[in-house]
């Protein structure tokens, strides 16, 4: 029944190692589809602006050409050919049919006598047409270059059709270059016909009330050719491109790319503004783009991690068949195989005691990083929560049960960020405010403390050395490390006892200790207790986070992991010594320093009046977390400050451009792309003397580091309380 149970474990490593790999598969799909979506829009942004671009040339050289008939009162057909020859249209501006003017008639009088005068500058057999009588009329005198498309439409009178009458009549009435809609153009006297639309300026006679109104200067544009030379430079490869006019509606369409595959893994729907026109554009992935996924990365790791969870198995499966055919052999061998059996039993416990203290420190290692990773997100989240109970409570005058609830739910939110503290100090990711400390002073300083802590029922005992070396260290964590091992005392002699806490100086000369570049000399603090004592295995899982022998809902398991962090952090070890019945000594290992100043824990202002803002003082709020950054606005608007929110460093520095009246920048330390040290050293480039405030939830400590090099730069730990961030603007404010 046993070995029946062992068969099936390299069955259930599969399913398991399969299951994993199914995850993993999910995990790397996301991660691609995120990917692509991001490089496709990228690909339409490209688009949409080369569009924008293009028309805004052409809006460019409309304004150009009026501005030549404006500089002559009669501009001749040479003086124009001369003009647009220099413009060199097809060599620049490929699509533009040409550029033109047509001149206005008011009646049918004016249509006669401007034919006449056509006939004998130029064109022997001018008319205007389609003949027909209308309210007003007009004529294309001028239009180059003069190829055989182009004169096609010479004496044409645009007006006579609907959508150009339009697109005139609003040039007229705005005094701006105005875009027709989707028509086909007069010169469209080949087999294959493209959509085309017109751009046109109204020329006046005149200033003021006293104007009248000339013609228009316009250019006709085939659109296919217009926008092919658009995108000559880019790769439409990966993306069909649709412009239509007004809706995306096939009678709009004024063109397209290439074919649209229906079934496309993207598709993106952009306006633009152009000359009082509204242009959709659609833009629609390619096989070529979709086929970047014909590879499936998701398959691939499915696929390889099934087949190694497969040969992992198989291997197993082998090696227990392997390893029973040896048991019955050696049931068959001699005494003498049975003692070189031994033996090598002997050796492999040996290699396996050797491999489990190297995964334990792994593990050790993996979870540290673990949760120094994870403090950052769930300190943002604490914010939140302070942040906006913070709020509710300030603006509830009544009932007191919600106003109790409130505060139960902000002293719930404190804990757990005690708790994320704890898991940075475990994770040798918490930052560290040390200084040079005198750890007897420091100990005497909290012993009434840790009596209270203890109760009456455990006696305290110091046994503090003479001329105590000095070490530099986080003297607050200092505090809370031996509080924390005092309390673990207490809790490990229930029936009462002594807690001992020595101080010692210690010299050792350990070569692993000097590779490490941790020195010879270290000021020793032990904490003794005459409780019952760890067994080996107990002892040797001290240090794991949320290991505890405590009753549910007497422990997190962290305490001695904080120890363990904040010692290692500050560049000490930490030492465990315990056996059954005969009490515990952990001692605490510290590096000595050589400096002569001493600091003590700063105290902590209680009850102090919240300080708010005086009048017209603004401060420039940079957060890429939305939630905390509206919770933090919402929190300096309640104290009276103007607030100007930007969700990175980038939109920062451009609203510091346009508000002159901010006073502050109050800026997040971790955010993509700049970071907050980044912009703070950018802001300070343009106004060396505006203030700055840092806030965290986590940060690498390199970070942490340069940025309490900053001289005057306060920095906020996540998640801050309206009292903590109320002190820190005004001091930097009144700084």
């Amino acid at each position: 029944m046993q070995r029946s149970r062992r068969d099936l474990i390299p069955l259930l490593v599969f399913l398991l190692g399969f299951a994993a790999s199914i995850a993993a598969a999910a995990v790397v799909s996301h991660a691609e589809s995120a990917r692509r979506a991001a490089r496709f829009e990228v690909l339409a942004d490209n688009a949409v602006s080369a569009i924008r671009a293009r028309m805004l040339s052409q809006l460019t050289l409309l304004r150009a050409t009026a501005g030549f008939f404006k500089a002559s009162d009669d501009v001749r057909p040479d003086e124009f050919r001369n003009f647009v020859d220099r413009l060199r249209l097809s060599g620049y501006y490929a699509g533009v049919l040409g550029m033109g003017y047509a001149q206005y008639l008011p009646d049918r009088a004016s249509v006669v006598a401007f034919e006449r005068e056509v006939r004998a500058q130029e064109f022997p057999d001018f008319r205007v047409w389609p003949e027909g009588a209308r309210r007003g009329y007009s004529a294309i005198r001028y239009l180059e270059p003069l190829d055989r498309r182009n004169r096609a439409a010479i004496g044409y009178d645009m007006l006579s059709e609907p959508t150009r009458r339009a697109a005139m009549t609003q040039a007229l009435s705005s005094d701006e270059a105005r875009v027709s809609g989707r028509v086909r153009l007069v010169q469209e006297i080949d087999p294959v016909k493209q959509p085309g639309f017109l751009i046109y300026l109204a020329l006046f006679d005149g200033e003021g009330a006293a104007r009248k109104l000339r013609g228009w200067v316009y250019s006709p544009l085939r659109a296919y050719d217009l926008f092919d030379a658009t995108f000559a430079g880019s790769d439409l490869s990966q993306l069909t491109v649709e412009v239509f006019d007004i809706e995306a509606a096939e009678q709009r369409l004024l063109y397209r790319s290439g074919p649209v595959q229906r079934h496309a893994s993207v598709q993106r729907v952009r306006r633009i503004e152009t000359g009082g026109r509204t242009w959709i554009v659609r833009l629609t992935s390619t096989p070529r783009f979709d086929g970047a996924q014909s590879f499936q990365l998701e398959a691939l790791v499915a696929g390889a991690g099934a087949l190694i969870s497969l040969l992992i198995a198989i291997l197993m499966f082998q090696q227990r068949r392997a390893a029973a055919r040896t048991e019955q052999e050696v049931e068959l061998r001699t005494a003498e195989l049975r003692d070189a059996n031994t033996r090598l039993v002997s050796e492999g416990q040996a290699r396996a005691e050797a491999e489990a203290q190297v995964r334990q420190m792994q593990k050790m290692e993996a979870i540290g990083q673990l949760t120094g990773g994870i403090a950052h997100d769930f300190n943002n989240m604490l914010a939140i929560i302070l942040g906006n109970l913070d709020l509710a409570e300030r603006r509830v005058a009544e009932p007191e049960r919600a106003c109790t609830a409130i505060g139960n739910a902000r002293e719930g939110a404190i804990r757990a960020a005690q708790l994320t503290q704890r898991l940075l100090a475990f994770g040798r990711r918490q930052s560290l405010a040390p200084r040079v400390v005198d750890a007897n002073a420091l100990i005497l300083g909290m012993a009434e403390l840790m009596r209270r802590a203890l109760g009456k029922e455990v006696r305290l005992e110091t046994v503090l050395a003479e001329d105590l070396w000095r070490c530099f260290v986080d003297a607050v964590q200092l505090e809370s490390a031996i509080l924390n091992l005092a309390i673990n005392a207490r809790d490990a002699m229930p029936g009462g006892g002594a807690v001992t806490i020595a101080t010692a100086n210690l010299r050792r000369s350990s070569a692993a200790q000097t590779d490490a570049g941790q020195g010879s000399d270290f000021v020793s603090i032990s904490v003794r207790d005459t409780g019952h004592g760890m067994s080996e295995d107990v002892a040797a899982r001290a240090f794991e986070p949320f290991f505890t022998t405590k009753d549910v809902g007497r422990g997190t398991g962290l305490g001695l992991s904080q120890v363990y962090g904040f010692v290692s952090q500050s560049g000490g070890t930490l030492e465990l010594t315990s056996a059954p019945d005969r009490g515990t000594t952990v001692v605490i290992l510290l590096p000595r320093d050589r400096r002569e100043e001493t600091a003590s824990p700063e105290p902590v202002a209680k009850n102090v009046r919240v300080p708010t803002a005086r009048p017209d003082e603004a401060i420039l709020l940079v957060e890429d977390e939305d939630q905390v950054r509206r919770m933090s606005a919402e929190t300096l608007r309640e104290l009276g400050y103007t607030v100007i929110e930007a969700s990175g460093g980038e939109e920062a520095l451009a609203l510091l451009d346009r508000h002159p009246e901010v006073a502050l920048l109050f800026t997040d330390l971790v955010m993509p792309g700049m970071n907050g040290r980044r912009l703070a050293t950018l802001v300070r480039e343009r106004r060396p003397e505006l203030p700055v405030v840092y806030a965290t939830g986590y940060a690498p400590e390199e970070m942490l580091e340069a940025s309490a090099g900053d001289a005057g730069t306060p920095t906020l730990r996540k998640p801050f309380e309206t009292a903590d961030l109320a002190r820190a603007m005004r001091q930097a404010l009144d700084r």
